[in-house]
């Protein structure tokens, strides 16, 4: 046994007094007792939190310090992400193929709108409309799908012209003796074709307002809301037969490998600074409790998360013995000090 635990090595008194403060201390954490003992420690500590200002009590640098560590130094072990990877597995059986809500019971029209009209307001979302639109690439990609509508045009007028009697077969002779008089010509013809598309697309991409600058914000959103009115009533377990957890676990590994390497960057760090020192700039004066009231943390929600999870947790180690070790391991010195010896003498 631990010599901590042996109990007192004085006097029966004081043998006697620490099983009295033991049997207080497991009273007071027991049923009625304990409801009143967390309303009467909130109270107490909602009125020093009045008298403590944020800056009396921590520093911006202790902060910063703290941030920094678990945010950009911290190691991260490898059980964090294979946990990510299975929780994301399990939520996409349980939640996208197992549900039966629809898209819109999830996301609701109005949010849709109001975020597809703030990013059509947005001033960069014009910058890379314009970037996109203007792009050597796009007006590339542009030109390959003008070909190739018009090569799948051309395919489907021939194949119109073979039903027609007589007209089938005079395209059959005229490609026959052009291909004996000028075998490359059908080649030569496609390339001049491919050409000519790709100049007249980068003329017109070149010569013409690209789609920000016409398009107006109402229609962008007009746009994104059609789109939305698609597939507003597909259910979700549709939408996720579509993402396989493979995806998803894909999509986080590549999201921890992005994070892994960016929180080491000098350009996080100085986030995290600033951030926590506008912080201080703004609440270092007011008071403790003037913080827990603005950010909404009241009376009634600390006394009710306080009786939601210390009650059972008591209970359990009330039971197997931990809590009364506990209590006589923090009193025993008390009532072995000689202070205490000298009371009963």
């Amino acid at each position: 046994m631990n010599p901590a635990e042996s109990g007192p090595t004085g006097s029966s008194e004081q043998a006697k007094l620490l099983d009295a403060l033991t049997k207080y201390v497991m009273t007071e954490l027991s049923d009625d007792s304990f409801v009143a003992l967390v309303e009467r420690e909130v109270d107490y500590g909602l009125e020093s939190a009045r008298r403590l200002t944020l800056g009396d009590v921590v520093t911006q640098e202790q902060v910063v310090a703290v941030a920094l560590k678990y945010a950009s130094d911290w190691r991260i072990a490898g059980a964090i992400p294979e946990l990510a990877g299975e929780i994301a597995h399990r939520v996409h059986i349980r939640t996208l193929r197992q549900v039966g809500e629809e898209l819109s019971d999830v996301v609701p029209e109005d949010s849709v709108a109001e975020l597809s009209e703030k990013i059509a307001t947005m001033p960069a979302f014009h910058r890379v409309v314009d970037r996109v639109y203007h792009s050597p690439v796009s007006a590339q990609l542009a030109a390959w799908f003008v070909y190739h509508v018009a090569v799948d045009s051309l395919r489907r007028n021939r194949a119109l012209a073979d039903t027609i009697p007589g007209v089938g077969t005079l395209l059959r002779l005229t490609g026959s003796l052009s291909s004996r008089l000028a075998p490359s010509l059908p080649h030569i013809v496609d390339v001049r074709f491919r050409e000519v598309t790709e100049r007249i697309t980068h003329y017109l991409v070149a010569h013409s307002h690209s789609l920000s600058d016409e398009e107006t914000p109402e229609s962008i959103v007009a746009a994104a809301m059609e789109l939305w009115d698609e597939h507003a009533h597909s259910s979700l377990s549709s939408l996720g037969s579509a993402i396989t957890s493979e995806d998803i676990e894909d999509f986080l590994i590549l999201a921890f490998e992005f994070w892994r390497d960016f929180r080491k960057t000098s350009y996080f760090k100085a986030i995290v600074s600033e951030g926590i020192g506008f912080f201080f700039e703004k609440y270092s004066d007011q008071t403790l409790a003037d913080i827990l009231e603005e950010v909404g943390v009241s009376r009634q929600d600390m006394i009710e998360e306080a009786l939601r999870f210390a009650p059972p947790i008591i209970s359990l180690i009330s039971e197997n013995g931990m809590l009364e070790r506990f209590v006589r391991r923090q009193f025993e010195p008390f009532v072995n000090s000689d202070e205490v010896r000298e009371l009963f003498t």
